[in-house]
């Protein structure tokens, strides 16, 4: 029970960096008037109120092995650059259905993470920008979490998925030049929520919360300038299928405290300019150092070596004298790991040691998941951004040398 509390409390710190960080970046814009884009939606604070009134009361301690629901979302588009202002033409709505299963608490990550749910999830937005953006349809995989003993009659959870995203208005340079976010019709949706749930009459639930939202091809095209939207939502849930009784679960798990030393090579493509369609090449080596947290947590280190072939072409365009090898771009990254069984997500932050393109800046982050082939070897799919500026998809091989 012990890994289980220290676990929610790092997944809260971790949440009010996050929601720290993101009041700084955007304090002057839309972050410090989000009370003002949402004077018309009340219901939310109905919610809140529910929650608070409910919070220490507990139901029958069962749960069913599924559920169904629907949510809609309202809140605004975050301007992370000057030019996605035209894009505020009116308060964006995003409409939800998803399905969900419980998982069977038959293997140690269950327990640890409290039995999550996964499930899948159509949303279909209206992006609040009909004449640039229009509709767009998503559907993602997801992993759903409870931050609190399952049984009481208020619950609250957390969510994280990723899956793709069809957008019917994107960048043209006739007809729609002025958007500069999308460039496909398919990209990448990455989706984080907090939900707080209310068992109103089994098995109906109220449901709401914040949720924060981002599309973007990775930069496969250009302009893609990316979309991230922060809402606020209200739903409904349906249980249904097998009843069982969940117990508090009290397991003590075994850590493993030995260094983990993984090499990774990865590679990608991307286009740096809208007047180039060229895909150019990228590629990196990484080693990374990781050590276990708690028992399905591990933190890591990693010394990464990048080449964008990119960077040259912009040099060159700058009329830079320089060689290939000078645009290689040493780093060091932190990170933390997330184990579901043989699947892990990692979320890493880092900094360029040396570079001589300097128009990304010094920073770098990477959001991965990875799959474990064999106790050695994982393949891993990520995204390398630059402060919420997609840099390219990455597709790379690990092998663990002890």
């Amino acid at each position: 029970m012990r890994n289980d509390k220290r676990l929610v409390v790092n997944v809260s710190a971790v949440l009010r960096v996050f929601s720290a960080v993101l009041c700084v970046i955007d304090c002057d814009t839309e972050l410090c008037r989000v009370h003002a884009e949402l004077r018309g939606v009340k219901c939310y604070k109905l919610i809140l109120g529910m929650f608070f009134i409910f919070s220490f009361q507990t139901s029958d301690g069962k749960e069913n092995s599924w559920v169904a629901g629907s949510a809609v979302h309202t809140g605004f588009l975050i301007n992370h650059h000057e030019n996605m202002k035209i894009f505020n033409e009116q308060i964006p709505y995003l409409y939800e259905l998803y399905i969900a299963k419980t998982t069977s608490g038959e293997k140690p990550w269950h327990s640890f993470y409290r039995n999550p749910q996964y499930g899948i999830s159509y949303l279909l937005f209206d992006l609040g920008s009909p004449t640039y953006l229009g509709k767009a349809h998503g559907i993602y995989p997801f992993l759903h979490f409870f931050l609190t003993d399952a049984g009481r009659v208020v619950s609250w959870n957390m969510r994280v998925g990723a899956g793709v995203a069809y957008m019917k208005n994107i960048f043209d340079r006739m007809d729609n030049y002025k958007n500069m976010a999308i460039s496909t019709h398919l990209n990448s949706v990455l989706c984080l929520r907090m939900e707080g749930r209310v068992q109103v009459a089994a098995p109906l639930c109220l449901s709401g919360g914040w949720a924060f939202t981002h599309i973007s091809n990775g930069t496969v095209k250009k302009p893609n300038a990316g979309l991230n939207y922060l809402t606020v939502y209200a739903g409904v849930n349906y249980a249904f299928g097998k009843e069982k009784v969940v117990e508090k679960v009290e397991n003590s798990f075994d850590v493993d405290k030995k260094w983990h030393y993984t090499v990774y090579l990865s590679g990608g493509v991307k286009t740096y300019t809208i007047y180039d369609d060229a895909q150019y090449v990228t590629s990196s080596l990484s080693l990374e150092a990781s050590r276990s947290h708690l028992a399905f947590t591990r933190f890591n280190g990693t010394l990464d070596l990048f080449y964008d072939s990119s960077d040259y072409a912009y040099l060159i365009s700058e009329e830079m004298e320089i060689s290939r090898i000078q645009t290689v771009k040493p780093g060091l990254a932190a990170g933390y790991s997330f184990l579901f069984g043989k699947l892990a997500a990692n979320v890493q932050i880092g900094r360029y040691l040396y570079a001589k393109n300097h128009q990304y800046g010094l920073f770098y982050q990477r959001l991965a998941l990875s799959y474990s082939l064999t106790g050695r070897l994982n393949v891993r799919f990520g995204l390398k951004t630059h402060w919420g500026q997609a840099d390219y998809l990455e597709l790379a091989v690990g092998y663990r040398i002890n």
